[in-house]
């Protein structure tokens, strides 16, 4: 897999980041706009440094998901 450069990100990039960062993941974000995802992460942290609000994401830990989701599965006391 070969990196490309990535392009200096715009006003409009920005925009689009805050409307759609709490419905898409910066992987997705980043492919649609053609920049990194480094940039999006960048841009969502200096959207919150100035106080804008976005959402925290954190993924869900699959240990938790396969014992919430396992039919059968028992937790000691």
């Amino acid at each position: 897999m070969t990196r490309t450069k990535s392009r200096p990100y715009t006003v409009d990039d920005v925009r689009h980041i805050y409307k759609n960062y709490s419905n898409m993941t910066a992987v997705e974000i980043a492919d649609e706009l053609g920049i990194s995802k480094a940039q999006v992460s960048k841009i969502v942290t200096e959207l919150r440094k100035q106080g804008i609000d976005l959402p925290k994401k954190k993924r869900e830990n699959p240990v938790e998901i396969f014992i919430r989701e396992e039919p059968g599965i028992k937790l000691s006391s």
